[in-house]
C-alpha cells in the first residue's frame, strides 16, 4: 500500500542509525513489525490471571532436542 507520511527527521535519522544499510521503507517496516510484536506480547502478558495457560515450554524444548 502506497502511503505518504510526514515523519520527524530526528526520529527517522535515529531509526536508520539502528538499521544500517536499510532503506527508509525497510527501517519503517521493521519498526512497525517490532512494535506490533511487542504490543502482542504485552497484550498477552496483560491477560495473566484472566486466562489459564499451561506452560509447555520445557516439554517442547525436550521434544525439539529428541526428534
Amino acid at each position: 500500500m502506497r502511503t505518504t507520511l510526514e515523519i520527524d527527521d530526528e526520529l527517522l535519522k535515529s531509526l536508520l542509525a539502528r538499521h544500517p544499510g536499510a532503506s527508509k521503507r525497510e527501517a519503517v517496516e521493521r519498526a512497525i513489525a517490532e512494535y506490533l510484536a511487542n504490543d502482542a506480547a504485552a497484550r498477552t502478558r496483560a491477560l495473566a490471571g484472566f486466562v489459564e495457560i499451561e506452560d509447555l515450554s520445557a516439554e517442547l524444548r525436550r521434544a525439539d532436542r529428541h526428534p
